[in-house]
């Protein structure tokens, strides 16, 4: 039973990095504004390569057991990252505002939006730093049985 957890923890975690590039790549101007959070202007575009690398090696790393300690370490530090993102993301939500001609119903609508938002965006940080703590652990005990290379 304990090798088929340690499989289990390496499908999910995998999953978590290699599900979103799909969406990624559908929004090229998306991923990019998501590191132009983190980032100078002119570095934008290699951080946006740079992030879908690390999602893909470091994911795939994990899930085949080919120098996880590697992969894991890149996947903490990727969603400390991530966190400080939404982090930013949750602040941007919160500060929405209406121009003077908004009516009540849209100020209404507005508030319920931002705060939806920020929830959602504070979560997804949290989120992150679970994600963060198993990269971590991948990063000191290895990807367990049935790994390809071990190091």
């Amino acid at each position: 039973m304990e090798a088929l957890a340690w499989i289990v923890l390496r499908l999910v975690y995998a999953w978590m990095f290699l599900w979103p590039l799909k969406a990624l790549f559908a929004d090229w101007k998306g991923a990019e504004g998501l590191i132009a959070l983190l980032c100078p202007k002119a570095l934008v575009p290699l951080g946006a390569k740079l992030m879908i690398v690390v999602m893909i090696a470091g994911a795939l790393s994990i899930l085949l057991g080919v120098l996880p300690r590697v992969g894991g370490a890149m996947l903490c530090v990727y969603s400390l990252l991530g966190a400080k993102v939404h982090y930013k993301l949750a602040a941007t939500a919160a500060e929405a505002k209406l121009g003077d001609t908004a009516t009540d119903a849209d100020r209404a609508t507005l508030t319920g939006v931002s705060t939806l938002a920020t929830v959602g965006h504070v979560t997804s940080a949290e989120k992150n730093f679970v994600l963060a703590a198993v990269g971590f652990f991948f990063a000191i005990m290895g990807s367990g049985p049935y790994s390809l290379f071990q190091l």
